[in-house]
């Protein structure tokens, strides 16, 4: 019999922040996960933010093969047709064709059927959470959102739609009918704002409501951005207390895991069952001037967890891009044939990929320099073009149009490129395999312009645009 499979993303979690990849005690349901598996040294995203990763995972596609570095015309909405092309090439279509039931939950918007992720689920849910409710008072401006903040971190009492999520798949796991079922879980609470529930939420209570004043003064779209480009300060005792709360938020979900381990394991299923637990990207705290995510591809977005166990867990080498996990599953589950070919991807690299929203020398760019002050050192950073090609100790930056290279041992925050000038064997044969891999077809081929929307496509009102907008804007995309 086939075996099922729960493929489970925390997004936005970092590597070093859970177990066996961190300190021990931390997260034990993944700790005891890995035990029974294994857990992936080397495993990548294509990509440092949500989209374009999940789009990979989903397809086995690098963005730009997608067109889907950034969405089309920065909307949600329009990123469906894109997706619509690559129909066949989801992982779950493959299943269904394969009698697989397929069954979706996810928090985060741009993982949902807005943007067409519910291709190819029976079922497919949008979870929300008692946060959404308050999202007027959260995003204004003024003492009113001050206090609303402030009262939201003190309360602690709401998550970001993973119990609910928890509820809803644990109740699917109990009534398993005995066909085989792909289960796909993304969760946000990792994802900022940094605001677990209470216990996991451990601060007293001022330290909570300054949590939360923290998250509203530093991590919305436009203090990122002016953190990335130095016109923006995040004092330490802020960055200490984000971090503190995000990995309050990692002990959550593996919380959240246990539960729903238990109910495989109650159900009679767990051994027959494929799990998969990993992340679409990381987060900077500040690490070399960056903060939340995107505007890069260093190893903190991009070098991500990955926790394996059950049926097809063995899978062979340490090196492993999240663009493979179509494959694996399709392998795991025995479908043959499937979309996927061995040659799809370079030997002995992993490729990511990073589009900026905008060029530095574009409209858009010069209005917001020149409106906010910013240096052109700055802009750059905000506009910088990332594609790196990396073997776990090596790696190949091109921003823009200049290569860096770094040795991953040596040097992992990434601070100081090697010169490419040295004459060594182990830099220049792994220069020659890195700049390689980056042109195979895989790294070089660009995805179709995004179609024009058709009359049959739906078209949505100005009350959901609105409530879309609203998401972003809490999740700090706008």
């Amino acid at each position: 019999m086939r075996p099922n499979v729960l493929l489970v993303v925390l997004d936005t979690a970092r590597r070093d922040a859970v177990e066996p990849y961190a300190q021990a005690g931390h997260t034990p349901a993944l700790a005891d996960l890995a035990r029974r598996g294994r857990a992936l040294e080397h495993a990548y995203a294509t990509s440092s933010w949500t989209l374009p990763s999940h789009a990979s995972m989903f397809t086995g596609l690098l963005p730009r093969q997608l067109g889907l570095g950034q969405p089309p015309d920065g909307t949600a909405h329009a990123v469906r047709p894109v997706l619509e092309r690559f129909s066949e090439r989801f992982i779950t279509s493959t299943l269904q064709r394969a009698g697989y039931a397929t069954r979706g939950f996810s928090t985060n918007l741009w993982v949902s059927d807005v943007t067409g992720f519910d291709r190819g689920f029976d079922d497919f849910r949008y979870g929300n959470s008692g946060r959404d409710e308050r999202m007027n008072a959260l995003l204004g401006q003024g003492r009113r959102a001050l206090l609303a903040w402030a009262r939201e971190g003190l309360q602690s009492r709401s998550d970001d739609g993973a119990a609910e999520v928890g509820r809803a798949l644990r109740d699917s796991i109990a009534s398993w009918s005995g066909q085989p079922t792909f289960w796909f879980v993304n969760l946000s609470e990792c994802h900022s704002p940094y605001l677990p529930p209470r216990p996991w939420n451990d601060l007293p209570p001022w330290d909570r409501a300054r949590a939360a004043l923290d998250n509203k003064a530093h991590l919305s779209f436009h203090s990122i951005c002016m953190y990335i480009a130095g016109r923006h300060e995040i004092p330490r005792s802020a960055l200490h207390r984000m971090r503190h709360l995000y990995d309050r938020a990692i002990a959550y979900m593996d919380s959240w895991l246990a539960g729903v381990l238990e109910a495989l394991d109650a159900r009679g299923i767990l051994d027959d069952t494929l799990v998969i637990v990993t992340s679409d990207h990381g987060e900077n705290f500040g690490e070399n001037g960056l903060i939340a995510h995107g505007f890069s591809l260093d190893e903190r977005l991009i070098h991500v967890p990955a926790v394996l166990a059950g049926p097809g867990a063995d899978i062979p080498g340490e090196l492993f891009s999240l663009a493979g996990l179509p494959r694996m599953i399709a392998d795991a589950a025995g479908i043959d044939p499937h979309p996927w070919g061995e040659d799809e991807f370079p030997e002995g690299a992993v490729i990511s990929q990073f589009d900026s929203m905008a060029a530095a020398d574009s409209e858009r760019a010069r209005q917001g320099a020149a409106e906010h002050n910013l240096s052109a050192e700055g802009l750059d950073r905000l506009c910088a073009r990332f594609t790196i090609a990396t073997n776990g100790r090596h790696k190949l930056v091109v921003r823009n149009e200049r290569e860096l290279f770094f040795d991953l041992v040596s040097d992992p925050l990434e601070e100081a490129p090697v010169d490419l000038t040295q004459d060594t064997d182990a830099v220049n044969g792994a220069v020659a395999t890195l700049r390689a891999a980056l042109e195979h077809p895989a790294a070089t081929q660009l995805g179709a312009p995004a179609p024009e929307p058709t009359s049959a496509a739906p078209v949505a009102s100005a009350e959901e645009l609105a409530e879309i907008e609203r998401k972003m804007q809490l999740l700090g995309y706008m």
